[in-house]
């Protein structure tokens, strides 16, 4: 009888989790998305007349989507895209945007786009955007041999009462500074005898990152993460743990006489299913494009990961405890200066293994 209990009790948990979520609602068919299209803005850059060319690598993560915006009355969460393929999107911006006031002569930039990211998230009293670019920059004197001039890492934050209609300006004005501070920065370097390294030579280290196990291996090793590198690699130290649910908090332990404790893992695979874990928490995270996005954001995704964490993890009040967390919100907690009313996390920075917007 006890075991029924607990096992109509979890049962009532998972249902009510998955009754408030649109993904696991029959009559939700839609698949909607936001499209971004970026126009032309008037945005300036004080030397760009010492400019001959900005080009862009597009080496992004999520190849998918740009992030997640907010619609209707409930705020569902819904994808938003670019309007052009991720390999496109911002060079066309920029060429449109710079292309009629660059010099016949002059340096060369380019742009090594790792990350495109928006978001945004309601308040009591108002909404606010978020707009992350991270990229690494070069420049030359001939567009054959290349500097590097930043790792360029910023997110822009906009208030408002409606703010999805927005995100355009918001992306246009983050690329408008890395292209500002890579000149301000770039130019007095190039009298600074720097180190050179051919544009090819650029790029292979660039799409090199994007080589790693965790994304070209078509299975994942069950076992458990204690740091980033390891689930890059595919390979967890740990390969005979348990997952359990004390005081409602999930701890991982070693599968041993001894049952010790795996403290501050960085996440863990059961049954092929990828968790990230932190404080005592484990939530889904499922592969998209050359990143990682957790699951709870992926509607398609949701079903098919939650049902296999439901039996990996063998129901009861582990799988109860689990679900519930998977469809908890995240917050993104590295950001410096974004110390209250942070963004919501729904993604892997794909080069530090943090929880990113």
């Amino acid at each position: 009888m006890k075991r029924l209990q607990l096992l109509l009790s979890t049962l009532v948990i998972f249902q009510a989790v998955n009754a408030q979520d649109p993904a696991y609602n029959d009559a939700d068919k839609s698949a909607e998305a936001k499209t971004i299209t970026l126009k032309t803005y008037g945005n300036t850059v004080s030397q760009l007349d010492k400019v001959a060319a900005i080009e862009v690598l597009s080496v992004q993560w999520d190849t998918a989507r740009l992030g997640f915006v907010q619609v209707g009355m409930m705020n569902k969460r819904i994808d938003a895209v670019p309007a052009l393929p991720h390999s496109i999107f911002l060079k066309q911006y920029i060429q449109q945007e710079y292309g009629s006031r660059l010099a016949a002569s002059g340096v060369h930039v380019l742009l090594a786009v790792k990350d495109v990211r928006i978001n945004e998230r309601t308040f009591q009293m108002n909404e606010k955007a978020f707009c992350r670019i991270k990229a690494d920059a070069y420049i030359s004197n001939d567009g054959q041999q290349y500097a590097f001039v930043q790792a360029f890492d910023t997110v822009l934050v906009r208030g408002g009462m409606d703010v999805t209609g927005k995100h355009d300006e918001h992306l246009a004005k983050a690329v408008n500074l890395l292209i500002s501070t890579s000149l301000d920065r770039g130019i007095p370097l190039l009298g600074a005898s720097p180190t050179w390294q051919s544009k090819d030579a650029v790029q292979s280290a660039q799409l090199a990152a994007q080589q790693i196990p965790i994304l070209q291996d078509t299975t994942y090793l069950d076992g458990v993460y204690a740091n980033f590198d390891e689930f890059k690699a595919n390979k967890p130290s740990v390969t005979a743990f348990k997952v359990e649910n004390v005081k409602r908090r999930i701890r991982i332990f070693n599968d041993d006489a001894n049952h010790t404790p795996i403290e501050n893992p960085w996440g863990f695979c059961l049954k092929g299913e990828l968790y990230r874990y932190t404080d005592d928490v484990a939530f889904p995270i499922e592969k998209s494009g050359h990143g990682f996005v957790i699951s709870n954001y992926l509607q398609q995704a949701r079903r098919r990961n939650q049902a296999m964490l439901w039996s990996a993890v063998g129901g009861g009040l582990i799988g109860g405890a689990v679900a519930q967390n998977a469809m908890k919100a995240h917050m993104v907690t590295t950001i410096p200066y974004i110390t209250r009313q942070q963004p919501e996390a729904t993604a892997l920075d794909m080069e530090t293994g943090e929880l990113t917007l």
